[in-house]
C-alpha cells in the first residue's frame, strides 16, 4: 500500500523537520490546542445543530401539548433522542481521541445530556404528567440555548 501525501502534507513535514526540538515541541502543543478547540466546536455542532434531534425534540413538544400524555410514546421518543444525542457526541469524540492524547470530553455537552435525560426518565417513571412536561420543557430550553451559542453554529476549519 503506497503512502500518498499531498503537497501541503509534504510542506508541513519538511517545515516540521527544519524546526529545533523546542520548536517541534511548541508546534505539537499548538496543534493539540487547535485540535481541542476544533473538537469542542464540532461536538457542539453535531449535537446542538442536528436537524434530526431538533425534529425529535419538536415532535416531543407537540406530544406534551395535548391534554392526556401518551407516556409510552414519550418514553420511546426520549429513548430515540438519547441514542442520537450520545451517538453524535461519541462519533466526534472518537474521531478526535484517535489524534489527540488525553482528550477531555466536552463536559458541557455530556453533562447537559446526562442530567436532562435522567430527569426526564425519572419523571416518566413517576408518571407525574406535570413533572414530565416540566422536565421536557427544561431540556428544550437548555438545548435551544446551547444551539444558539456561537461555537455550536459554526465550525472553523483548522
Amino acid at each position: 500500500m503506497a503512502l500518498e501525501l499531498s503537497m501541503n502534507e509534504i510542506e508541513l513535514l519538511n517545515s516540521y523537520l527544519c524546526l529545533s526540538s523546542h520548536g517541534q515541541k511548541e508546534l505539537k502543543e499548538y496543534m493539540r490546542y487547535l485540535l481541542c478547540k476544533q473538537y469542542r466546536r464540532e461536538v457542539m455542532a453535531s449535537v446542538f445543530n442536528n436537524n434530526l434531534m431538533g425534529n425529535l425534540l419538536h415532535s416531543l413538544l407537540h406530544i406534551i401539548e395535548g391534554r392526556e400524555l401518551d407516556i409510552e410514546l414519550i418514553s420511546r421518543r426520549v429513548c430515540q433522542m438519547k441514542e442520537l444525542y450520545y451517538s453524535s457526541f461519541q462519533k466526534v469524540h472518537y474521531k478526535f481521541s484517535e489524534v489527540v492524547e488525553d482528550l477531555d470530553s466536552n463536559e458541557t455537552v455530556r453533562e447537559t445530556g446526562r442530567q436532562a435525560f435522567e430527569n426526564i426518565e425519572r419523571a416518566i417513571n413517576s408518571g407525574n404528567e406535570s413533572r414530565i412536561r416540566t422536565e421536557i420543557l427544561d431540556f428544550y430550553q437548555q438545548y435551544m440555548l446551547l444551539s444558539q451559542k456561537k461555537d455550536s453554529r459554526k465550525i472553523i476549519a483548522v
